[in-house]
């Protein structure tokens, strides 16, 4: 339903998406999976790195992602020491994912995608773990030839070089972001590296889905909207020591 026709998409940072953004009186804000994974992908996909058919997603959210319904599944006791994956036959979020990359990979994510575009296809697998809030998305996708790590990570660079809230790391140690790098605030964490066994291209991003994934980009989109300064009210420090 985020890309029905009058409205725009709003995760501001993909191609096109600002620009759309400014002036609009409609804006989709998108979904916290997509939000993380979207920007992982976007620079692969727009620079044809990947094959847009059969990428993998493979996500984590903590429980305030769930919603807050008042379902007891979603207790203490029933969170706390547990990981569980759902969505396993059918979740809201893929078409938003696959229709945003098959966008971007033929331009601005504000032109819907022509029948001649091969269609993204995603492999969407979500967890519910037993922190508060944050999501850690990490995606796989098959290379188109044999791309350097240099070469991913310029892709990267170039899309959000400008970008106030999307910072590219490079993994530490073997190590990537942490989702407390991102606890209340509006940045996205992204890195990449190679599977040297399967040579799949593994892309990370990471939020915090009540920021990025929701208020946060919110509050971006709309700052956008009415003239305001795009980073207005949303430049505080995260807020894990």
């Amino acid at each position: 339903h985020r890309f029905v026709d009058g409205w725009d998409y709003g995760l501001t940072e993909l191609p096109g998406a600002r620009a759309a953004i400014v002036g609009s009186s409609r804006v989709a804000n998108p979904g916290c999976y997509p939000a993380a994974s979207l920007l992982a992908l976007a620079p692969l996909v727009a620079s044809g790195l990947i094959e847009p058919t059969g990428i993998v997603v493979d996500a984590k959210s903590g429980v305030s992602g769930a919603g807050r319904g008042g379902r007891s599944e979603f207790g203490f006791a029933e969170t706390n020491e547990d990981v569980m994956p759902y969505g396993l036959e059918k979740h809201v979020h893929v078409p938003e994912m696959c229709e945003a990359l098959t966008r971007v990979q033929s331009g601005p994510v504000t032109v819907p995608s022509q029948s001649t575009a091969a269609r993204v296809t995603i492999a969407f697998t979500p967890h519910l773990i037993p922190m508060t809030r944050g999501i850690v998305s990490t995606t796989y996708g098959r290379p188109v030839g044999t791309p350097s790590i240099d070469a991913i990570f310029s892709a990267a660079d170039a899309m959000y070089a400008n970008e106030p809230f999307v910072k590219v790391v490079r993994p530490m140690n073997g190590r990537g972001p942490h989702s407390t790098w991102t606890t209340g605030s509006n940045l996205c964490f992204v890195t990449y590296s190679v599977n040297q066994v399967t040579g799949h291209i593994v892309a990370i991003g990471v939020i915090d889905n009540l920021g990025k994934g929701a208020a946060g980009q919110a509050i971006q989109n709309a700052n956008l909207m009415t003239g305001q300064a795009e980073t207005a009210g949303l430049m505080g420090l995260p807020l894990s020591p």
